[in-house]
């Protein structure tokens, strides 16, 4: 018996803290592959596997914020169209293995890197395509700069500068003379076209886009969280622009963010964002008052129905009839009183009674002594 009892302990003891594979949950009561992974997660056998911006044993929570990994630098591509003059277009212009082709390239970035020299976040300049026209150049021109948190603003700059450029360079050789030789390229300044927004090699945004749910990519947008760069929702905290729920806290839903007030001892918060509270004691002091005052008005009303009550049902009392059946000789004089016209009309009518009502002694002999026989008391027989 002792030693059954021993094996017992040790299985209390033991079970708490061996977990069997499979299984979660501090009591390992939780099985996820028996439907407990949520949000479109999978059972490897071990764990839920969680889809893309979700986490948790179950998966069952969003992520508050993504950290985006930037770049030491960042290269921007500004698309540009030229068309050279004076030049014939030929069919060893659209075999870019032609000797034709490469010359007249080589030509082109040459020019390109003088027009652009003086800019230090000029790289080199790609052509895509050359078509006829005399000889329209597609080209790309490629700027790159270190990463900061106004890069897109630098970029923006930069492009306006290499629009200048351009169209400067595209005027400056009118001469039809200047333009014959074999290192010189002329422009005709009206076909020149530079694109307004550069295509960027590292979108921020883009990057956000990628690592959050899917379902809720259109709450996540980019900003600074902690000095870097940052994928949040106006329920990140530490964030400029973080949704403000006072008492309340902030959860991000699938119709978007919202929030979500407390119920504490003394207080209710209300209000789209929590900014109304009220009392719990105020609340209760009000009802209790109005229950009391209720109260007093219900008993006073049952008082007032019960004496009217009263009044409504209370039996006619005719004095008069019972003093005329007595019919104790030389009591009362003028019985007449009875009926008269005031007694007649009101039916409590004593003040009328009394009025007219007139005691006679003159039979009343004041010598006769009262005797009044003293009470026996009876007995009932045993």
């Amino acid at each position: 018996m002792p030693a059954m009892c021993a094996l017992l302990l040790a299985l209390l003891l033991w079970a708490p803290i061996t977990a069997v594979q499979g299984f979660l949950g501090d009591h390992c009561e939780f099985y996820p592959s028996t439907g407990l992974c949520e949000n479109g997660a999978t059972w490897d056998g071990i764990k839920c596997v969680c889809q893309t911006g979700f986490f948790g044993y179950r998966c069952q929570a969003l992520l508050d914020s993504i950290t985006i990994d930037t770049p030491e630098t960042v290269n921007a591509t500004v698309d540009v169209l030229v068309k050279v003059t004076y030049r014939n277009f030929t069919k060893d212009l659209e075999n870019t293995s032609s000797k034709a082709y490469r010359d007249f390239t080589e030509l082109f970035k040459k020019r390109m890197d003088k027009v652009y020299k003086d800019l230090p976040e000029y790289r080199h300049v790609s052509i895509r395509k050359l078509s006829n026209g005399s000889i329209i150049v597609e080209h790309d021109v490629i700027l790159e700069t270190n990463y900061t948190s106004d890069f897109q603003d630098v970029f923006k700059n930069l492009t306006k500068i290499v629009k200048a450029k351009i169209i400067n360079e595209t005027k400056s050789l009118l001469n039809a003379d200047n333009c014959q030789g074999t290192e010189v390229l002329c422009y005709d300044e009206k076909a020149t076209v530079v694109a307004d927004t550069p295509q960027l090699s590292f979108d921020p945004q883009e990057q956000c886009m990628k690592n959050v749910a899917k379902d809720f990519a259109r709450f996540y947008y980019v900003d600074e969280l902690e000095g870097k760069l940052a994928c949040v929702t106006k329920c990140t905290a530490g964030t400029k622009t973080q949704l403000n729920c006072n008492e309340g806290t902030c959860q991000l839903q699938r119709s978007g963010p919202r929030c979500l007030c407390p119920n504490t001892n003394t207080y209710w918060y209300w209000g789209q964002t929590c900014e109304w509270s009220t009392s719990k004691s105020l609340v209760y002091g009000s009802i209790g008052a109005v229950a009391v005052i209720l109260l007093i008005v219900v008993v006073a009303l049952s008082i007032f129905l019960g004496l009217s009550r009263r009044k409504l049902y209370r039996p006619e009392y005719n004095l008069s009839r019972e003093w005329q059946a007595e019919e104790i000789p030389g009591s009362f004089q003028n019985r007449g009183i009875w009926e008269g016209k005031n007694l007649k009309e009101d039916r409590f009518g004593l003040g009328s009674t009394y009025s007219h009502f007139q005691p006679s002694l003159e039979n009343m002999d004041p010598n006769i002594e009262l005797h009044i026989q003293r009470p026996k008391v009876i007995t009932a027989a045993q």
